[in-house]
């Protein structure tokens, strides 16, 4: 069997993971991808590639919707696929139209995302899209409950129309050990006993991190040892790095970029923080309840993620002293790892990606 997936990049942000973490469990399927051309390589891009797969670039939509489809188009027809899997919620259209031009039976659309802001103009864009993109599509999917309602409709979620395919993982990459927390703040300079407020994820506006540094500010004033590690790239870099100076905090701030060993990130940490202004169901704190780590997070974040007891939900309208006095609470949480309910939950990526096989086998 022969899938493509289309996607933004692979670049190791949530979806990318995901995408990683499936197709190298699953059997018996030989992957491609079609990402967006953007001039530079993702980090996930050589080990798919190590495995005989291929990474196709397609120009942006914005940069024409007839040179994406075109381009689309050669990569189906060369490629001989059996299905397609398209990761970019209600924008999947022209991919899928593509795709049942070429012929190709299966063509999933994949919602990734909740409740992003919009005005009127957008939100009509998205309903329309939304009743287009299910002339195409033979399968609706989404990462959870919420992205599913917000993408394809409450009426196609209450009828079962929806297919839910779970953000999984492989949970011995995130497990905790003192060894792995010593080895990564020796690697990191960061001092055995210091309080490290953790992030994880694109460096982008919906990710707030520059509001996250703010509360840092306040996190400083109650642990003068803090420090703060975001792991992640993204277009707000520079923006987050200017800020940082500009707080008198950039000495205790640490950026990796994409990294691929997240796991031993995670047990350097103390606690995460996740102030997003909307989510799917963010991949990173699944990672860090697998790692046992406390999690702080908005309440835009669906609470479809909250697995364990260590996961605590505040209003984006909270105070940065509020935020920073439950973050500094919580770090003094002894860790509980959540893997038995991540397993129970359908999280465990040995077990979902037969059933994602399956999935794409649905004609």
């Amino acid at each position: 069997m022969r899938v493509l997936e289309v996607c933004v990049a692979l670049d190791g942000g949530g979806i990318d993971r995901y995408l990683y973490n499936y197709c190298t469990h699953t059997v018996g399927v030989s992957y491609d991808f079609a990402v967006v051309d953007t001039g530079r390589e993702g980090i996930l891009e050589p080990p798919l590639r190590a495995r005989g797969w291929a990474v196709y670039r397609v120009p942006r939509l914005r940069a024409g919707i007839l040179r994406n489809a075109r381009a689309l188009c050669r990569i189906m027809r060369q490629g001989s696929y059996d299905a397609v899997h398209v990761h970019l919620g209600e924008k999947s259209l022209i991919a899928l139209l593509c795709a049942k031009r070429c012929g190709i039976g299966v063509r999933i659309a994949h919602a990734h995302i909740a409740d992003a802001p919009e005005g009127r103009a957008a939100r009509v864009l998205r309903l329309l899209l939304r009743s287009l993109t299910r002339r195409a599509v033979t399968v609706l999917s989404a990462c959870g409950e919420r992205a599913g309602a917000f993408v394809w409709g409450e009426r196609a979620m209450a009828r079962g129309e929806v297919t839910l395919c779970r953000n999984a993982l492989e949970m011995e990459a995130y497990a905790y050990s003192d060894e792995r927390r010593a080895a990564a703040r020796a690697a990191l300079g960061i001092d055995a006993t210091a309080m490290v407020v953790g992030h994880v994820g694109r460096l982008c506006a919906q990710k707030n991190q520059l509001r996250l540094l703010e509360i840092f500010v306040e996190v400083l004033r109650r642990r003068s040892d803090a420090h703060l590690l975001l792991v992640g790239e993204g277009e707000l870099r520079e923006q987050i790095e200017q800020r940082a100076e500009a707080l008198g905090i950039a000495e205790r701030v640490i950026l990796t970029g994409v990294r691929e060993d997240v796991g031993a990130l995670l047990c350097a940490m103390d606690v995460m923080m996740f102030p997003s202004t909307h989510e799917g169901l963010p991949f990173a704190l699944l990672e860090a309840q697998c790692s046992g780590l406390p999690v702080v997070c908005s309440d835009a974040v669906t609470r479809e993620v909250a697995l364990s007891d260590g996961v605590r939900f505040l209003p984006l309208v909270a105070s940065d002293a509020e935020w920073a006095a439950v973050s500094c609470e919580h770090a003094m949480w002894a860790r509980c790892p959540a893997d038995a309910q991540l397993r129970r939950a359908g999280y465990d990526v040995e077990r979902e990606a037969a059933q994602l096989v399956e999935l794409y086998r649905t004609e």
